[in-house]
Order: C-alpha cells, then structure tokens, then sequence
C-alpha cells in the first residue's frame, strides 16, 4: 500500500508544476459553433488540462472550451476519489450545466471529456441527465471507474457514442485503484487501465462503445503509457482531438 500511495504522490507532485491556469472567458460565437466540457482529475482543478486546452486549440477547435473544477479545495483528492454521494451531487450540476447549454444552443455539438476521476465523473453525470437530455460524445481519459461498470444503459444519452482511451501501463487506475478504490467505490482495475471488460475479462463490444488502447506510436506525441501522458497536449492535438464531435 505505501509503495502505491508513494506513485498517487508522485503524480500530484508532478502536476503542481503545471502551475495555476484559467482558460479564457468562453466568447458567444464559441458557443454557437459548440461546446467542449473537460473534467480534470481527482485534483479537480482546470491546471491540470492547462497543454490538453492548448492542444485542442493548435488543432483547430473553435468551440467553446470550459473546463469545470468539481473538486474540494487543493490537497482534497482522495476526498474528491472516495465521496461518492458528494460526487453524484457534482455530477448533478454538470447535467443542470449540459442541459441549459442544451437550450440555449440546441443544434451546436456538445462534447463531454472527463480525466481519470473526471472520466469516472462524467458517467455519473451521464446518469444524472434529465430524460431526452443528450451529449453529442463522451470521452474517457485514463476514466478511474470500475472495469466491470455497466456502461451500455448510458450508451443512448452520448449521440454519437462513448469512447474509453486506457492503457495497462497507467498504474493510478490500475494498482492504486485496486487499492484506494474507483469514483464508483470498487476496489479493481479501471476502465482506463484495461477497458471496459465483462464477466470473461474480455472487452466489452457493443454498438456505441469504442475502446482505443495506448499504442507505442504515442510516445512520440509525448505519452509513454502513464497516467501523466494524456496531459501531453501534442497528444491532445494529435489523438484527442479528432475525436471531438464538430
């Protein structure tokens, strides 16, 4: 257990270097042209996807970016990991928020990226959504929920489907969950340690779901397999971004 407090350390030591970071306000004609909401991680503040921003905007997206700090105040992860009840209240003023920009703009694309805790936190909020209330796609990054979630039930409120990016060589949502436990409170590998899997341990394949793994071809766009690599906005503006609904 020490040794796998010591790498969840090491990884929030990292990101303190990112420094502190507040995309620019989201202008109207933004907006119009769509809406990309990013959930950080369990630190739950927007530094952290301070290059993934910069690398959606080197690759073109015009849309608005907001991304939505859902934690307690600094040092509070594994507060923001283990609250579930706390968490499901979060994801319940994300959909209010997916909601209201569904009214007001009801034809522009609206896509949902949640990292590591914030994967798992897009999923509730999945859930949280009102009836006939939809994303266009939902993206999880390195998502730190169980492997074993049932995602399929929330397959008809992501239009254009769910996508779950993971690698087996991310440890944060692979031995460390096993040990402190998903944003869904089970001790196992995440989803975005080996996918979603069923009771063979084999990936889940249904209609809606795609599941792309780390590749090595990635390392060149600055993620070598960890948990760190998905804030790498080369990455962002080569692998994440065109999967963005436009």
């Amino acid at each position: 257990m020490t040794a796998n407090w010591q790498s969840a350390a090491s990884v929030l030591a990292a990101l303190s270097g990112f420094g502190c970071f507040q995309p620019p306000p989201v202008m109207p004609d933004e907006g119009e042209r769509g809406t990309v909401i990013m959930l950080p991680g369990v630190e739950g503040n927007a530094w952290q996807l301070k290059h993934v921003y910069a690398g959606l905007r080197r690759a073109g997206i015009e849309q608005a970016i907001e991304i939505v700090p859902w934690g307690s105040p600094p040092l509070s992860s594994m507060q923001n990991l283990t609250d579930l009840k706390r968490n499901r209240e979060r994801a319940g003023a994300i959909a209010t928020k997916i909601k209201t920009l569904r009214a007001e703009y009801p034809d522009a694309p609206l896509t949902l990226i949640g990292y590591s805790g914030g994967g798992g936190l897009a999923l509730l909020s999945l859930e949280a959504l009102a009836d006939g209330v939809t994303v266009d796609r939902t993206i999880l990054v390195a998502a730190a929920i169980s492997n074993r979630y049932d995602v399929r039930p929330l397959l008809n409120k992501s239009r254009n489907g769910i996508v779950n990016i993971y690698s087996k060589r991310d440890g944060i949502v692979g031995a460390c969950t096993k040990v402190f436990g998903t944003i869904d409170r089970k001790k196992s590998l995440s989803a975005g340690h080996c996918g979603f899997v069923n009771e063979d341990n084999a990936l889940v394949d249904c209609v809606g779901l795609r599941q792309i793994e780390w590749t090595p071809e990635w390392r060149k766009h600055g993620h070598g397999g960890g948990h760190l690599g998905y804030l790498s906005g080369d990455w962002a503006e080569v692998v994440l971004a065109p999967l963005v609904v436009r």
